[in-house]
C-alpha cells in the first residue's frame, strides 16, 4: 500500500472542519475567487464579473440558468475555443447519466476535480478511520473492491470525457497518483477501453482476494447487484476458480477469457474455503463470510433506494456503511457526515457558491438565501455556481435542512423537480411515488421489490399513470384500484384530478423477472456507463416508454 489513506483522510477532515466554522465568510470568499479568476472570459465579460463586489450584486447581474442557456457556450468549448466559461481549460467533459433524459456535456476543470478528491474521496477514508480508532492502518485500508468501472472515453481532440465518477480516477491515473495495487480488480478491468458487462470478470478477481477491506460502488444498488450475481452464480464461479476455467455461461469475450486465464491460476484451496460457506444460508452476512476482514462499504444510498437498502443490510450484516456524497454531474455538493448516516449530507462550502429558493417559490417571488440563512425543517431548491463555469445554475433539486454542523447546513435530498410527471398538472414527484409504492405494498400484503416504475400515459382517455411492477410477491385482482387509492393518499392534487375526471384510474402491469435488466442492457448497448445509472422510477424518454410498452404487451398477452 503506497497511498497514505490515513494521512490524506485526516487532512481532508481538518480542512472540512475549517470551512464549516464560518460558512458565510467561506462562501463569500469562494464566490469572489470564482468571479476574479473568470472575469476575462466570454461569460465574465458578458455579465461584468469584474464589477461585482457583493453577493447581492452577483444576484442582480447574473440570471439563474439551466443547461439550455449554457449549451451554446459548451458547444464552443467542445469545438476547441478557450476562455469561454472559465479561464482554466476544461480537462474533462462529464456526461450526465442519461437514465431519465438525453445525455448532456458538462465541462470540468482540474480545480473542480481537486475538490472532488479532497471531500468525496479523501475525507471518506478519514471517517472510516474515525469508525475504527483502535484498528491498525494496515488492517483497515486496502484492498479495495471497486464494483464498478471507469471506462476511458475521449473527445476527438484527446480530452477526457465520461461520467463524473470516472473523471476523478482518470485524473489520478493521468497524474500518476492512482495505485492499482490497492485494488483487488486489475487496472485493465477498472479502466476498460469500451462499455461492456464485466460483472463476471470483477467477481472472479474479487473472490480470489481474501483480504478485501472495503467495498466501493457509486450507488448502493450496484453493490447489491454484484452480491446478488455472486449468490446466483456461486457454484459456477467456484468451479471456475477451482479449475482455472471460464464457464460458457459467463458471457465474456474471448479476449477477457484469455486475460482471466493469464492472471488467475487454478485455486482449489480458496474455492474449497468458499464452498464451505454453502452449507448454510449464504445470503445473511455474505460479505464478511467471503471477506472476513471487511471494515467498510461506501456507496450512495438512502430512502430513495428502497428495497436495495434492505438487501444491503442483509448482505453487509453489521459492516458500517458510508453513504458517500450528495453529488451530480454539475458538482459535489455534500458529504455524508459519518458512517451509517443515510439521507444526511453536510454541504461542502468550498465546492462552489450555494443559493437556495424556498420550495414552490415562483420566479421573482423571493431572493435566494445563502447557506447561513436556511431554517431547519424547511425545503429549498438548490441554485449552484461551480468551479467549472456554471453560474447560478438551477439544479432543480429539492433539499430539506435536517440540522447544522457548526454553521453549515446538513440536508436530505427529497426529489428532483424534473423528476416530476403529470397526467393532469398534479405534479407527482419521486418522493410521492415512492411513498405510494410503500402504501401499495402494505395494502396488498406482499413485497413489490426493487424493480418498479411508471410513466404518464397521455394517449389514454382520460390520461392515466401506467405502472410497471416486476415479479411482485402478490398480484391482487384489484391492483389498478388499489394502486390508484395509494396515489390519491400521497398526492392531493392527483386525488382532485381523479375526482374531477381529469385523470383516469392508474393501470398496473406485472412484468416478468428480467424486464428491468433488459432495459439496463439496452442503455449499456447505447453507450451509457452503468456505474452511474440510478434505479429507474419515472420514465420520461420516448425510447424508455416504448421499451416498456412492448414488455407490457408481451406480459398481458401471456396473462390472457
Amino acid at each position: 500500500m503506497k497511498t497514505d489513506y490515513e494521512k490524506m483522510g485526516k487532512e481532508a477532515l481538518e480542512r472540512l472542519a475549517g470551512t464549516t466554522a464560518d460558512v458565510r465568510a467561506c462562501q463569500e470568499a469562494v464566490l469572489a475567487e470564482i468571479l476574479d479568476k473568470n472575469k476575462d472570459t466570454v461569460i465574465g465579460r458578458k455579465f461584468g464579473f469584474s464589477r461585482i463586489r457583493t453577493v447581492e450584486e452577483y444576484r442582480k447581474a447574473v440570471p439563474e440558468g439551466a443547461y439550455e442557456e449554457y449549451k451554446p457556450y459548451i458547444r464552443r468549448m467542445l469545438a476547441g475555443e478557450t476562455n469561454v466559461l472559465t479561464r482554466a481549460d476544461a480537462v474533462h467533459f462529464c456526461i450526465t447519466s442519461g437514465s431519465t433524459d438525453e445525455p448532456k456535456y458538462i465541462p470540468l476543470t482540474e480545480e473542480d476535480i481537486r475538490i472532488h478528491y479532497i471531500y468525496a474521496y479523501s475525507a471518506v477514508f478519514g471517517m472510516i478511520r474515525e469508525a475504527y480508532p483502535d484498528v491498525p492502518t494496515e488492517k483497515l485500508f486496502p484492498k479495495i473492491f471497486q464494483v464498478g468501472e471507469f471506462v476511458k472515453t475521449w473527445l476527438p481532440d484527446g480530452r477526457m470525457s465520461g461520467i463524473r465518477s470516472s473523471s476523478l480516477y482518470q485524473w489520478l491515473d493521468r497524474n500518476g497518483a492512482f495505485d492499482a495495487s490497492d485494488y483487488c480488480v486489475p487496472k485493465e478491468v477498472l479502466f476498460p477501453e469500451q462499455v461492456e458487462d464485466l460483472t463476471y470478470v470483477r467477481a472472479r478477481f474479487a473472490l480470489a482476494e481474501p483480504e478485501v477491506r472495503t467495498i466501493w460502488g457509486v450507488f448502493v444498488h450496484r453493490i447489491v447487484g454484484m452480491m446478488g450475481y455472486m449468490e446466483k452464480n456461486w457454484q459456477m464461479l467456484l468451479e471456475d476458480m477451482e479449475r482455472g476455467s471460464v464457464s460458457p455461461q459467463a458471457g465474456i469475450s474471448r479476449e477477457w477469457e484469455c486475460f482471466l486465464k493469464e492472471r488467475l491460476e487454478p485455486d482449489p484451496g480458496r474455492a474449497a474455503e468458499l464452498r464451505s460457506l454453502s452449507g448454510g444460508s449464504l445470503r445473511e452476512g455474505m460479505i464478511r463470510k467471503i471477506w472476513k476482514n471487511t471494515r467498510s462499504i461506501c456507496a450512495i444510498g438512502g430512502s430513495t433506494f428502497g428495497d436495495y437498502m434492505a438487501r444491503l443490510k442483509v448482505y453487509a450484516e453489521g459492516i458500517p456503511v458510508h453513504y458517500f456524497a450528495y453529488a451530480a454531474t454539475e458538482g459535489i455538493f455534500g458529504i455524508a457526515p459519518g458512517m451509517n448516516r443515510p439521507d444526511e449530507y453536510l454541504l461542502i462550502p468550498e465546492s462552489g457558491f450555494f443559493e437556495f429558493l424556498p420550495e414552490g417559490a415562483k420566479e421573482g417571488e423571493y431572493r435566494t438565501f445563502g447557506m447561513g440563512e436556511l431554517r431547519k425543517g424547511c425545503r429549498y431548491e438548490l441554485i449552484f455556481t461551480n468551479r467549472s463555469g456554471l453560474y447560478r445554475y438551477r439544479m432543480r433539486d429539492i433539499l430539506e435542512v435536517t440540522g447544522y454542523y457548526e454553521t453549515c447546513p446538513v440536508v436530505k435530498f427529497c426529489y428532483r423537480k424534473n423528476q416530476v410527471i403529470n397526467v393532469a398538472d398534479e405534479q407527482t414527484n419521486l418522493e410521492q411515488m415512492e411513498a405510494a409504492v410503500k402504501r401499495y405494498e402494505a395494502a396488498s400484503g406482499g413485497k413489490v421489490g426493487e424493480n418498479y416504475c411508471l410513466y404518464a400515459d397521455l394517449k389514454s382517455e382520460p390520461p392515466r399513470y401506467q405502472v410497471f411492477l416486476e415479479e411482485p410477491d402478490v398480484r391482487p385482482k384489484n391492483a389498478d384500484a388499489l394502486f390508484d387509492r395509494c396515489m390519491c393518499a400521497e398526492n392531493l392534487g392527483y386525488k382532485g384530478a381523479r375526482r374531477n375526471g381529469e385523470a383516469g384510474q392508474a393501470h398496473v402491469t406485472f412484468l416478468p423477472r428480467g424486464s428491468f435488466a433488459k432495459y439496463e442492457r439496452y442503455l449499456e448497448k447505447s453507450g451509457r456507463q452503468m456505474a452511474q445509472i440510478k434505479p429507474l422510477r419515472m420514465i420520461v424518454t420516448e425510447e424508455g416508454k416504448e421499451l416498456f410498452r412492448k414488455a407490457a404487451e408481451v406480459a398481458e398477452n401471456e396473462a390472457e
